[in-house]
């Protein structure tokens, strides 16, 4: 639907006044729907590879995070005991030769 020639010229003042209002608002109107970042991470590859990096960052960090637990360090094996009590005085008389 086309615009008559007073709305053009009324959207047209609207314009002016709104840069002069306001020229941060006014330039993001103007680079509204234009891609945000046409640099580093526009191509797909760079993403990928990005997300990939990011991936194995978190797998290790997580197998890290279970090697340095306790419950990591100690997974399979039988706990180590150390005798006490009535088990430590036969250990120490049978060892006096009494």
């Amino acid at each position: 639907m086309a615009l008559s020639m007073e709305e053009q010229r009324m959207l047209d003042e609207m314009e002016r006044q709104l840069a002069i209002d306001d020229p941060k608002l006014a330039s993001r109107f103007s680079t509204f729907g234009q891609p945000r970042m046409p640099g580093a991470f526009a191509s797909q590859r760079v993403k990928t590879i990005v997300g990939l990096l990011a991936l194995a960052l978190i797998a290790a960090v997580t197998v890290m995070m279970f090697v340095l637990s306790p419950y990591g360090a100690h997974h399979g094996t039988a706990p180590h005991t150390t005798p006490t009590g009535a088990a430590q005085s036969r250990v120490s008389k049978t060892g006096t030769g009494s």
